[in-house]
């Protein structure tokens, strides 16, 4: 299975609050291949990753699930100025429901950007 991965957000950053990041679409199957994060602020951040399942269980499945310590996969202290590069083997990191979300909060809002790289079929 080939894919031709390419980028799923354009560069953002990361709210104060846990929000959505990337949203998988309808009808489709997302392969993250790596995400990229830059703490841009003279202080460290705290930046905090979750890959949460759509809201199944709720009166309306289709709707985006809650971030929480269960769906967490990625927590670190950054440094000002550092990059981390998050890569997942092949095919990647896979969100099959329509409104599977990866999350991301971090201390200070609008410090930290993020791009996500990937591929839909």
């Amino acid at each position: 299975m080939a894919f031709a991965y390419s980028r799923l957000t354009e560069i953002t950053t990361i709210a104060a609050a846990a929000g959505v990041l990337y949203a998988n679409p309808a009808s489709t199957t997302t392969y993250i291949r790596s995400i990229i994060i830059h703490n841009t602020h003279t202080a460290a951040e705290d930046v905090i990753l979750y890959n949460v399942p759509d809201g199944a269980g709720v009166p309306d499945p289709t709707e985006v699930g809650t971030a929480g310590a269960t769906n967490q996969f990625f927590k670190k202290s950054m440094q000002p100025n550092d990059i981390v590069m998050l890569e997942f083997p092949a095919p990647g990191l896979i969100l099959e429901d329509e409104n599977d979300t990866i999350q991301g909060v971090t201390d200070t809002a609008s410090k930290v950007t993020i791009q996500i790289i990937g591929a839909t079929e």
